[in-house]
């Protein structure tokens, strides 16, 4: 059954929206110009944008010390939901403008996102640093935070440490932990491997709801990399053990590779399995592409369904490479039926990977079937996709092809 708005509720909303109303109409110095912006919040709440945005702005207009800058702040919130910039850009100035302790450093940080949307990453960049300036609880160390991320992307390691370091020291809830991963993230690249490892785990012992899973996923993969794989298995359950709806699936696909690469085949099976009856729109597709390549490696029954399952998920970029992999596995099979038809499915799908891949392996399917016409033009479309790894070897397939046809 849809969930349905009572008539309790309906009624409800009618006397907050009527008793806002009396509110702004008794022009109250305080509570009107409160009752406004609260309007404007419920307003938007219900979908009413338009009205909402009168709201927001008879708040603003009335100059109140507290709501106007709150709702100047709110106001940019909605039009940057709405695509206008310039008119959030001033909403939010008019906030920052206002030196209100709040609004001001949240309306900073707001102009922030909107300024490095739009690529204006020197205004960003300034926003950002005023809000974390204004020292607010809350507001300086989210910035602090953005700045690191704005700061990586431009290639500004030290400064991009630096703000991420400044959030992580705040001890914020939500923005040390995320600055933490961030911070691995760049460390890693830095090859800086012992801190990344110290960050990640930072970010784990915070128990965040979500960033810890996914700290966890991060640390795990760094010390399977690095040949710890004790280390990577406790990291990889601690993320599946948090039961976190997108870290825990992809937790367990990683554990199951783990298991893969290290000779645990039912061990690893039973992970894959996991990981594809979660359902998860990256992972499962994944986990039983990797299933279908255990079971073949290991002549093990189910490699076919598992391949069949990673193509019907539909997955833009497992999905046709999957199906290559069914089309060598029905190749090795003695099905050439069925490879044929498959490799041409996946040379259809125009995959820019899975696509040339196909062709190379079509063409030499059927230069060994003696189909030469066939297999020069499978060769002739995987050098025609330029793909850099598969069009050199079509090339040389292709002309020792052609010179053993004028050989004989």
């Amino acid at each position: 059954m849809d969930d349905e708005i009572g008539l309790g509720g309906i009624d409800e909303a009618r006397e907050q929206l009527a008793a806002l109303q009396r509110a702004i109409d008794s022009g109250h110095p305080d509570r009107a110009p409160t009752a406004a912006r609260n309007l404007g919040l419920l307003l938007k709440k219900q979908g009413d944008f338009a009205g909402a945005r009168s709201a927001f702005q008879r708040a603003i207009d009335s100059g109140h010390l507290d709501a106007a800058p709150m709702a100047a702040n709110d106001l940019g919130v909605l039009l940057s939901d709405q695509g206008d910039v310039e008119g959030a850009r001033r909403a939010y100035q008019r906030a920052i403008d206002s030196g209100h302790l709040d609004a001001a450093p949240v309306a900073a940080v707001n102009l922030g996102y909107l300024l490095s949307d739009e690529s204006d990453f020197g205004g960003a960049r300034s926003a950002y640093q005023r809000a974390i300036d204004s020292g607010h609880l809350d507001a300086a160390p989210l910035a602090a935070n953005d700045l690191g991320v704005l700061l990586s992307d431009q290639g500004d390691v030290e400064g991009a440490r630096r703000a991420y370091q400044r959030a992580i020291d705040s001890g914020h809830l939500d923005a040390a932990p995320k600055a933490a991963v961030n911070l691995g993230r760049l460390l890693e690249k830095q090859a800086d491997f012992a801190g990344a490892r110290m960050v990640y785990q930072h970010a784990i012992d915070s128990d965040h709801v979500h960033v810890a899973p996914m700290a966890a996923n991060h640390l795990g993969r760094l010390l399977s990399d690095h040949g710890e794989i004790g280390g990577a298995r406790g990291a990889y359950q601690r993320a599946i053990d948090s039961g976190h709806p997108d870290q825990a699936p992809i937790a367990t696909y990683n554990l199951g590779t783990l298991l893969s690469d290290q000779g645990d085949v039912e061990g690893a099976r039973v992970a894959l399995q996991r990981a594809i009856d979660s359902g998860h729109p990256e992972a499962a597709p994944k986990a039983a592409a990797n299933l279908g390549h255990l079971l073949s490696d290991h002549g093990i029954g189910g490699a076919r369904g598992a391949y069949q399952r990673a193509i019907d998920s539909g997955h833009v970029d497992v999905a046709p490479i999957a199906a290559v992999s069914l089309a060598s596995w029905l190749e090795g099979m003695g099905d050439v039926g069925g490879a044929w038809s498959a490799y041409q499915g996946v040379i259809d799908s125009g995959h820019p990977d899975a696509a040339p891949t196909a062709a190379y392996n079509l063409g030499s399917l059927l230069s060994d079937l003696g189909d030469i016409a066939g297999a020069r033009s499978a060769f002739q479309h995987a050098i025609d996709s330029g793909h850099p790894a598969v069009a050199p070897k079509a090339a040389e397939k292709l002309r020792l092809l052609l010179e053993g046809q004028r050989g004989v």
